[in-house]
Order: structure tokens, then C-alpha cells, then sequence
């Protein structure tokens, strides 16, 4: 509490008196590296892309990293005192500590959270990863995020070891051209023999080269016409979807073909996007299921054609004016004579027809191809 009345407050009303209780929260961490009397496993101890170092007495990361940084074709794991006494050196030098014999042989193992400033040392990225023994697999438990060199450790009971090639450790065998993955050193061996000869380039086109969409006819025919306020989508359709019994028959086909059973459709539901408005047929005759769907269709495109018509009434307009209409598209007219929009809307104030719509449904199949483009 003495300690308490000497601290600086912040402007306020309250100070602090006492502390009654507190509570302590200890967290075991078992993240050091440089445990020399670690056991080695079988599985780690004879896989060749591992180096374990002897008798590292508690220095084993710095055996890691004399071993990366000592370039030296005739290098050998068991002789690279010198290189890890002149490594240990430079980390004293850069922590500020005095070197000494004594402090090289009770130096203490390095905890993972160390690593930053021994990668701020040597200028060298440390990954280090976890092995499980009985399954094989290769877990990355700190990855650096310098900028530097890397070098890869990998940690088993509190012991480093030397990963020379991280990805086959892993098992990830990778052509260097194409960068396809294998599960063995012969089978990306044998591709990079027969197969890979060039460089994988992944491009695509901006526009189709094969398949070739066919042209919108309502978009070409809004260009042509310079129409704005309408674009070249089908707004409404109608689907279907029928359902049927499998019936077991053996109906001779020809000499050599038996139909030993027959689809006989039972129900069939249809939709439609105009009126949102499901309606669905359930008759044991197939020809009376098929009668009623097909009215019931017949009567929802009316409306379909009715909503396209408004749609692209303008459009519609336009193509009568520009190409006209002769007596053989519209019945009970002057055989002689070309029509325009200016007759089509007199015969409706006449009461001839009661609306555009009505006009354009008395149309030919020839006609209304005309009209549409088609």
C-alpha cells in the first residue's frame, strides 16, 4: 500500500485504499528447444531429409543454424563444433552478453518466443514444425514472417532437428517447372522425364473461341430500332415436371428387342413465373393428363404473350412502320395495299380490334416472325 500512495492518479474522486484479494494464474509452457537427452523415434531418426546432431548439449538450434549458414560441400554433422562456437559468439555479441567457455557449456535452451531476436541476429527465418510419429504428419507450429532466409527446424520433445527439404518431409514431392504435387520422388522423377516439357500456363479467352452463342435477336433488333427503355431478356417461363409408374410389360420390338417395362405418366405439376401460380394434374389416363396440361399451358402462355407484346410494343411498332403489312397477314383487308401503324390504330378506334394486342394475335405465324425478327 505504500506503494499505492505514490502512484500518480488519474483527476478523479476515487483512490486506492486496499486490495483485498487477487488471484494468480500459472501457465506451464513446454516450448524450449535444446533438450540433448531427447529419445529420437525410429521415424524421425532414419528419414534422410532430417539431421539430427550429436551430442548438441542443449545448443541443438544453433547446430540448425551452423549447419544452414556453413557453406562447405564436405560439411558432416559431426564436425561442426567450430561453426556452432562462432555462431553462439554472435549471438552473445548481439544480446550484449560477454562469451566465455563456461557460458557456452551452461547455456540454457532457446524458448520459441526467443526465436524473433535470434532471427534478428543471423538474418534468417526460422519455421519450425511437429511431427506425429504414428501417423506421419508434419504440423508447422511457428512460421516466421521476416523477410529473411529460411530455415526450417523441426521439434520433438523439446529437441531440433535440421529439416533439409521441408516438402519432402511432408511427402509433397513438387515439379519445379509446372508446380504439380506428387506422393513420391519416382513419380515426379518420371513426369519431369516424359511429360513435363514446358511451363503450365493457365489462360482463358476473354471471349468464346469454340462454342459460339447464338445472336440475341431481340438485343440486335433494340440496337437497330434505337430503343432504350427495354432490354433483350424473357422475363416469364413455364416448367414442368412429370411423374410417372414403371409398368412391367414384354412388348416384342422388332427380332431382336423386348420392352420389358414402360413408363405410364400419373401427375404432372406445372409453374409459371407470370401468375407465381402452381397448379397440378393427377389422372389415370394419360392421354386425359397430357389434354389437361397442355390447355392449362396454352392458357398461361396467352398471358406470357400478352405481358411480351406490352413489353416490346414500341419495338413492335417500329418493324410494322418499316416494313409494312400486306393483305395476306391480315385477314379481311385489301389484298393490293401495304398497312402501317397508322391503320392498325384506326381499325382499333374503329372497334376492330379492341387492342394492339388483339391486333398482333390475328397475325400469321409468317407475320409475327416478321415482327419479332425471327
Amino acid at each position: 500500500m505504500e506503494l499505492a500512495d505514490k502512484l500518480n492518479y488519474p483527476s478523479s474522486g476515487y483512490k486506492l485504499k486496499a486490495i483485498t484479494a487477487f488471484k494468480i494464474f500459472i501457465y506451464h509452457r513446454d516450448h524450449a528447444l535444446g533438450d540433448s537427452e531427447a529419445v529420437i523415434p525410429k521415424i524421425i531418426r532414419e528419414n534422410k531429409h532430417v539431421i539430427n546432431f550429436p551430442k548438441t548439449n542443449n545448443k541443438c538450434v544453433f547446430h540448425c543454424i551452423a549447419w544452414h549458414t556453413f557453406q562447405s560441400p564436405k560439411k558432416d554433422p559431426r564436425r561442426i563444433q567450430a561453426q556452432v562456437k562462432e555462431a553462439f559468439k554472435r549471438y552473445c555479441s548481439f544480446k550484449g552478453v560477454k562469451y566465455s567457455l563456461s557460458l557456452f557449456r551452461s547455456f540454457k535452451p532457446i524458448d520459441l518466443l526467443q526465436l524473433d531476436e535470434v532471427e534478428d541476429c543471423f538474418q534468417l527465418g526460422i519455421n519450425v514444425y511437429k511431427m506425429d510419429v504414428v501417423s506421419g504428419n508434419v504440423e508447422c507450429i511457428r512460421r516466421s514472417d521476416k523477410g529473411y532466409e529460411t530455415m526450417d527446424i523441426l521439434s520433438f520433445e523439446n529437441h531440433a532437428l535440421y529439416i533439409k527439404n521441408i516438402d519432402m518431409l511432408q511427402a509433397k514431392y513438387q515439379c519445379p517447372k509446372c508446380e504439380m504435387v506428387f506422393v513420391s520422388a519416382e513419380r515426379v522423377k518420371n513426369h519431369k522425364k516424359n511429360q513435363c516439357e514446358l511451363v503450365n500456363i493457365e489462360s482463358f479467352p476473354a471471349e468464346p473461341t469454340i462454342y459460339k452463342p447464338a445472336q440475341n435477336a431481340i438485343r440486335s433488333l433494340l440496337t437497330k430500332y434505337s430503343i432504350k427503355n427495354a432490354d433483350q431478356y424473357i422475363d416469364h417461363f413455364i416448367v414442368y415436371d412429370c411423374e410417372a409408374i414403371l409398368n412391367s410389360t414384354a412388348t416384342q420390338h422388332g427380332e431382336n428387342t423386348v420392352f420389358t417395362n414402360e413408363h405410364i405418366p400419373v401427375s404432372v405439376s406445372v409453374a409459371d413465373s407470370l401468375t407465381e401460380e402452381v397448379r397440378c394434374f393427377v389422372n389415370d389416363d394419360p392421354m386425359m393428363l397430357l389434354t389437361d396440361m397442355f390447355k392449362y399451358i396454352g392458357d398461361v402462355s396467352v398471358k406470357i404473350q400478352q405481358y411480351n407484346v406490352n413489353k416490346y410494343k414500341l419495338l413492335l411498332q417500329k418493324i410494322i412502320n418499316a416494313h409494312g403489312l400486306t393483305g395476306m397477314e391480315i385477314p379481311g383487308v385489301n389484298l393490293g395495299k401495304k398497312y402501317n401503324m397508322t391503320d392498325v390504330m384506326n381499325w382499333i378506334k374503329e372497334g376492330k380490334y379492341g387492342s394492339f394486342f388483339d391486333f398482333h394475335n390475328i397475325l400469321g405465324l409468317e407475320s409475327k416472325g416478321l415482327i419479332t425478327g425471327n
